[in-house]
């Protein structure tokens, strides 16, 4: 996704409106923390994961797997308020 439908207009716009934080979970033994972590709050380490969060850290919307259009993810963005 970071090489596809990430890149195009219509994600980047809808990226425009959100906090970005990338959280690497695979390779070495230091993302270790960030794998327990994705475990705990999402109750997965599956890769790759997508996770938005409102301010208080309530999801919005969350979704494993990297099998998008790029027009269905900034569809599914656009539902974030």
């Amino acid at each position: 996704m970071e090489r596809g439908p990430f890149l195009s207009k219509p994600v980047q716009k809808e990226f425009r409106r959100l906090v970005e934080i990338v959280l690497y979970t695979d390779g070495p033994e230091e993302n270790r923390r960030n794998r327990d972590f994705q475990k705990e709050r999402f109750g997965t380490i599956a890769l790759p994961y997508y996770a938005l969060l409102d301010p208080t850290g309530k999801k919005v919307l969350w979704q494993g797997g990297g099998a998008y259009t790029a027009e269905e993810f900034a569809a599914q963005l656009k539902t974030v308020k």
